[in-house]
Parts: structure tokens; C-alpha cells; sequence
């Protein structure tokens, strides 16, 4: 009996799984752009030829801009940029600061950031100690 509830857990667990693993092949479409040896621009054309390109607004583009400083390694000086676009392809969504047509700042969003970028966008407002 010991065993059949540890296969099923064992099986579970790799069901349970699948996805997580799914979700990183969806991500190969930006994996060219996103490895240490990629370029440090990239023409927002090319990111159009394998993904939907949606342009943020202003409030957003803040957001994605402050976003990239944050994340390590820890930039010491804002990307260049006067706008961001958000690539989607699969489930996988790359956000990026443009500066004359090109995508210099690039970072691929979960979902938390996505939800994030989405209220930004939406000028949601939250109180102090509102659940949203």
C-alpha cells in the first residue's frame, strides 16, 4: 500500500510539473535576445517577426524602466529609451525600453509583473493594507 501511495505521489508530482517546463519552451522565441552573448540592441522589427508587440504607455514605460535598474545586476544608470513595448508569444512576455526603433532594455515578465504592468496601465490605485 506504502508504494501505491508513493507512485501516485511520485506521478502527481510530475503531472503537477508539466506545465512549469511548458511554459519555459514557450520562452524560446526570446532566448536568442536574452542569453549574455545576444546583442545589446535588437530592432523591435525582429521582435514583430516572432511575437505580438504591443506599445506601453507613458506610465508604463516608467514602470518597465524603473523594473530593468531594479533587477540584477543592478543598473547604476537608467536604459536608453523613450518608450516600452511588451512582446508576447506563447505564454512567455519580454518587456523592453525602445530607443529609435530598437530594443535595448530587455527582461522576459512573470505573471505577478505582467498583473502589475496591467494596473499600472489601468491607473489602478491601492490603500495601505487593501488586498487586491
Amino acid at each position: 500500500m506504502k508504494r501505491l501511495i508513493v507512485a501516485t505521489l511520485a506521478a502527481g508530482c510530475l503531472v503537477s510539473f508539466t506545465p512549469v517546463f511548458a511554459a519555459a519552451d514557450d520562452a524560446s522565441v526570446f532566448d536568442k535576445w536574452m542569453n549574455p552573448g545576444a546583442p545589446e540592441c535588437v530592432p523591435v522589427s525582429a521582435l514583430r517577426l516572432v511575437s505580438r508587440v504591443t506599445d506601453l504607455t507613458a506610465e508604463q514605460f516608467q514602470f518597465v524602466r524603473a523594473l530593468y535598474v531594479a533587477i540584477p545586476p543592478v543598473s547604476r544608470t537608467l536604459p536608453p529609451g523613450d518608450r516600452a513595448v511588451m512582446a508576447s508569444s506563447g505564454g512567455s512576455v519580454m518587456l523592453a525600453v525602445v530607443a529609435d526603433g530598437q530594443a535595448c532594455a530587455r527582461f522576459l515578465a512573470p505573471d505577478f509583473i505582467q498583473a502589475m504592468l496591467i494596473q499600472v496601465g489601468q491607473r489602478v490605485t491601492v490603500g495601505l493594507g487593501t488586498p487586491l
